[in-house]
């Protein structure tokens, strides 16, 4: 073979070798990026929030409070009302989670709630838009907002505002097992922006107040329905 042919060709095989090389490596990286996201997705829907976790809190919490946690400082980019909080509920993850995304109950234990009506969702049942009717505080007016609420059932639900009165809501539902396993915390994080000029103190003030409220309504709607469905069970089979 021509020296000169011999070179190109030798050296053609070489790029060819490194070319798919790459491309497999790339492939190989691409997996193991896949794998480890969906390896490390249920750990992170496990897992409390950090001031969740505390042992002061823990013991609150099983204590039968509902606890509070306002962030300590101003995020510049969610300048408003911004609060989180939790509570222990004695039902499982699923009993409370079909009260809580139930538009018919939710004005049972949501304060200010005046209308819930569900707009649209998806087939597969991984999200759901709804139209909420709010008074947040006498101090506000009467709010009208659609949010869409991503699923992933039973432990996370993520909301964020799509349209209507407010300029900004955002919140997440996290459902997770107490250290007991007896029991499942319930813990909320919210963000809201009026879009109206009002102070930031007070709207975070109004949010400290109704959360607790809201997580205080759902344990106690979640677990009379369950104490009613135990009275039941020996009657239907006596």
């Amino acid at each position: 073979m021509n020296p000169v042919a011999a070179g190109r060709h030798s050296r053609s095989a070489v790029c060819a070798w490194l070319a798919w090389h790459t491309e497999v490596l790339d492939a190989l990286n691409r997996g193991m990026i896949f794998i480890a996201l969906a390896l490390m997705q249920p750990l992170a829907l496990a897992a409390p929030s950090d001031w969740v976790a505390d042992p002061a809190v823990q013991r609150r919490l099983a204590a039968g409070q509902v606890v509070v946690a306002a962030a300590s400082a101003i995020d510049p980019e969610h300048p408003r009302g911004h609060v989180s909080a939790a509570v222990r509920i004695n039902s499982s993850p699923e009993a409370i989670w079909s009260v809580m995304t139930d538009c018919r109950q939710a004005a049972l234990f949501v304060p200010g709630l005046k209308g819930c009506r569900r707009v649209d969702g998806a087939h597969d049942g991984s999200w759901e838009d709804f139209e909420h009717e709010v008074r947040y505080s006498w101090l506000l007016p009467t709010v009208r907002y659609v949010f869409r609420a991503h699923y992933d059932r039973p432990h996370r639900i993520d909301t964020r505002r799509i349209s209507g009165d407010l300029k900004a809501e955002e919140g997440t539902w996290l459902l997770m097992p107490a250290p007991d396993a007896s029991t499942t915390v319930v813990e909320y994080e919210v963000y809201i922006d009026p879009g109206f000029w009002i102070p930031q103190a007070l709207v975070t003030r109004s949010l400290r107040k109704d959360l607790p409220a809201a997580l205080a309504g759902l344990r106690d709607r979640v677990e009379s329905a369950q104490t009613a469905a135990q009275r039941a069970a020996p009657a239907a089979h006596p």
